[in-house]
Order: structure tokens, then C-alpha cells, then sequence
């Protein structure tokens, strides 16, 4: 029994070991599908600018400016627009609850100091 039970823990440590090499070599071919579209836009921009370490062209001088074009004419004024139909009145809307109105409170005066309140008032 004991022969039985070491030959099934060599054989799952087997399963565990091709599992992650399995499982690696996922993440390497998903990483590399991952950044290829950005290396090949990369290697594009490089052709692009030269692979031989070229230096670069010094700078010409400006040119001259050139002369202002003639104003164009104006164009035709055009026909005026037809004259729109004035709108429905709106629907007047409905009244909400109104509030009743609040007491009219007591001026106090600044001059004088106010009277400490009463707790729990």
C-alpha cells in the first residue's frame, strides 16, 4: 500500500510539473502575441529614420515672403429667408404645492449682546 501511495505522489508532482511548464510557456507565447503589434510599430519608425546612423541635413535658409494676394470681391448678398409662423402658446404648466409662508421673525437690534439660550430650547 505504502509503494501505492509514493508511486501517486511522484506522478501528481509530475502533473504539477508539466502543469507549469505548461502554464509559463502560455504566459510567453501571451506575451509575446501581446507585443508584437507594438515592436513591429517600433521596428516601422526606425526604417523610417534610417538604419544606417545617418546624421542630419543642416537646415536651409528661409525663403523670402511672399506677396499679399488682392482682396476678393464680395460675393451677392442672397435672398432673404421665408418668414416663419409664430408658435402655439405653450401649455400653462401645473401649480406645485405651494408653501405657506413663514412667520415674520423678530429684527434684533447689534448693538445690544445677545441673551445666552436656554438649553434644549
Amino acid at each position: 500500500m505504502r509503494e501505492k501511495d509514493e508511486t501517486i505522489e511522484e506522478t501528481t508532482e509530475e502533473i504539477d510539473q508539466d502543469r507549469r511548464k505548461a502554464l509559463s510557456r502560455m504566459g510567453l507565447v501571451a506575451t509575446a502575441a501581446y507585443a508584437t503589434p507594438v515592436l513591429m510599430t517600433l521596428s516601422s519608425s526606425v526604417k523610417a529614420q534610417g538604419t544606417e546612423g545617418s546624421e542630419p541635413s543642416e537646415p536651409t535658409e528661409p525663403s523670402e515672403p511672399t506677396e499679399p494676394s488682392e482682396p476678393t470681391e464680395p460675393s451677392e448678398p442672397t435672398e432673404p429667408s421665408e418668414p416663419t409662423e409664430p408658435s402655439e402658446p405653450s401649455e400653462p404648466s401645473e401649480p406645485t404645492n405651494p408653501t405657506e409662508p413663514s412667520e415674520p421673525s423678530e429684527p434684533t437690534n447689534p448693538t445690544e449682546p445677545s441673551e445666552p439660550s436656554e438649553p434644549g430650547s
